[in-house]
């Protein structure tokens, strides 16, 4: 697969873990089970249960409807996530990665906490890792790109947790306490997190400037914006 395969909206590429307008959120109820979040039908339960937490459920209908580009959709975030695969295309990073000394991760420049430097060592990411070309192609194009972005090869990427909606027990009922928590794999507050995303810890962290990169790949000429 490639970038030509790839869906199309107002002349634009869509990654592949963007959520569209037809894929619906069919997250049920929860309560607790044995100490464990969990939904009224164990059948579902089991279904939407991976990696020690239960997950939000949704439909799958990518290309259908329109891009919901700031949202990532659960289901193929986290495969995307857990084999390495391109963000974008959908393919696996496993070559290039080899090649270059890790896979290529972005993160933009004002995501979350404002204006940043250069990704950390030991950072921790909801984005799935790029291609160099589908990387590059993304910074000319993404909107939460275009105001700035930091490029960096890692080694080392860890799965590290899951980010999510935390829940606890509280006068009665099933309650969030946190919408945006991100929880461990090894912290038993896991159990109560109702999750969307997969999150991974970055290790051997190698800034990279990434148009020199494209440069040097033939993918744009110097001096290119």
């Amino acid at each position: 697969m490639s970038l030509d395969t790839l869906p199309v909206y107002r002349g634009l590429r869509v990654p592949r873990v963007t959520r569209w307008s037809a894929e619906r959120d069919i997250t049920p109820a929860v309560c607790i089970r044995a100490g464990r979040l969990a939904y009224a039908d164990p059948v579902m339960t089991r279904a939407c249960t991976y990696q020690g937490a239960l997950w939000r459920a949704w439909t799958l209908a990518p290309g259908k409807g329109e891009p919901r580009l700031a949202h990532l959709h659960p289901a193929r975030q986290r495969r995307a996530m857990a084999r390495l695969l391109c963000q974008v295309c959908g393919l696996s990073t496993a070559e290039e990665a080899a090649a270059e000394g890790g896979p290529l991760f972005l993160v933009g420049a004002g995501e979350e906490t404002g204006f940043r430097g250069p990704i950390e060592e030991g950072e921790r990411t909801l984005h799935p890792p790029v291609h160099l070309a589908c990387g590059w192609e993304s910074v000319r194009h993404c909107q939460h790109l275009l105001d700035g972005y930091e490029a960096a090869r890692v080694a080392r990427p860890v799965p590290w947790g899951l980010y999510g909606i935390l829940h606890a027990w509280y006068g009665g009922a099933v309650v969030p306490v946190d919408p945006r928590a991100q929880i461990a794999y090894d912290d038993p507050h896991l159990a109560l997190l109702l999750a969307g995303q997969a999150v991974m810890e970055l290790n051997d962290v190698r800034p990279i400037d990434l148009r020199a990169e494209a440069v040097r790949a033939g993918l744009c000429e110097v001096g290119a914006r």
